[in-house]
């Protein structure tokens, strides 16, 4: 329980727990601020959390670093590609810290220093903290056997708490997140296919390319809305043209884990398909050497190429992964003759490989015109 009493000028709150190793003091220029204080805490209690800076002061070699409990998770804990990546980043930012040290006001300066010296944007700034969290909960789970659950600072950060301030604004220039709604456009679309088609360009000397491979390789993942490294490393043997399907490995699961999923075929991609992989056997695509290590290399290099083809195609500030999301809208916008809608939501979200309905919602960028045209 929380007591408050007069000390001279000043307010002393005394804390006295179950949970507390002792009864800790805390003192305050006014009886609200104490008050307000020791409400917090007793809410937080009572669900069983004590905050970081009422445990007891660890020994050195109780009391590790930030950088050293997180390299524990990264290599016993299964992770993510991308929070492997993340980490590589996020490491040399805490470098020096110890778990001790890490309290809500460390939080928060982290926080600020991300804005206002690193000037990241709120998505980037959330990935960070969202990734240091599931740090610092598996540590406590782990080392914590009195059954309290300590508090994690960085779950205890306000709503908002990535979104650039007025005071941050005198530091640098705010940046906000951006969702990525590129579309193609139908003459894009028709300049991409004519550059893959061997049609040059009036003002260039060359055409863009007459590799075969990388044309299917376009319409396979603008058609599907595969991810580059399902379409590259499907084999002939997953392409199911009897039922006009592809049983897809999958690439994107929870911590690495696989997620399989079956993604219909459309019409006007099955002669070509079938036609390409007709005497072929294992890889349907020659950019891959079928190994881990290759991977990176073959993702690089047809990324590269991409960025190629929609120069040469004057298609301007659109990716290879925005063809995911163009994939995802045309899947949306598919309806039979009779103006039926082709799949639910449910459904695309199965062929999307998306377990998270809201996923749907990032992806959707249907055009306004073709919102209003059918109003009549």
């Amino acid at each position: 329980m929380a007591s408050i009493q007069k000390r001279g000028e000043r307010f002393q709150l005394r804390v006295k727990h179950k949970l507390l190793p002792r009864p800790f003091f805390f003192t305050f220029d006014t009886e609200d601020e104490a008050r307000t204080y020791g409400s917090q805490l007793e809410a937080l209690l009572k669900r069983g959390i004590v905050p970081q800076e009422l445990l007891v002061k660890p020994q050195p070699a109780d009391d590790p670093l930030l950088t050293r409990v997180a390299s524990d998770y990264s290599s016993q804990f299964p992770v993510t590609r991308s929070d492997s990546a993340l980490f590589s980043v996020v490491l040399p930012e805490i470098v020096g810290v110890r778990l001790s040290g890490v309290t809500y006001r460390w939080v928060e300066q982290y926080v600020v220093e991300l804005k206002r010296k690193r000037n990241l944007a709120p998505g980037t700034i959330r990935k960070r903290v969202g990734l240091l969290g599931r740090v610092f909960d598996w540590h406590a789970r782990r080392v914590h056997s009195s059954g309290a659950a300590v508090a994690n600072p960085f779950r205890l950060l306000p709503a908002g708490y990535s979104t650039y301030s007025r005071e941050d604004s005198a530091f640098v220039t705010p940046k906000q997140d951006v969702q990525r709604d590129r579309r193609l456009s139908e003459e894009e679309a028709e300049r991409i296919l004519a550059a893959l088609g061997g049609e040059k360009r009036i003002d260039r000397e060359r055409r863009f390319t007459d590799d075969a491979a990388f044309g299917l390789l376009y319409r396979l993942i603008v058609d599907t809305g595969l991810r580059l490294f399902e379409a590259y490393r499907l084999t002939v043997d997953r392409i199911d043209l009897q039922y006009n399907v592809i049983r897809v490995e999958g690439s994107k699961g929870a911590r690495g884990a696989r997620k399989p999923r079956v993604v219909p075929i459309k019409v006007l991609l099955r002669e070509p398909l079938r036609a390409w992989c007709e005497g072929r056997s294992a890889l349907v695509f020659p950019y891959w050497d079928g190994t881990e290590e290759g991977r990176p290399g073959a993702t690089g290099r047809l990324s590269q190429r991409f960025r190629g083809l929609f120069t040469y195609a004057e298609v301007d500030d659109f990716t290879e992964h925005d063809l995911r999301h163009e994939a995802a809208c045309r899947w949306f916008e598919l309806r039979h003759h009779d103006g039926r809608w082709v799949f639910s939501d449910i459904e695309i979200c199965r062929i999307m490989g998306w377990t998270d309905p809201r996923m749907a919602l990032r992806y959707a960028s249907l055009r306004g015109e073709d919102l209003s045209s059918r109003l009549g």
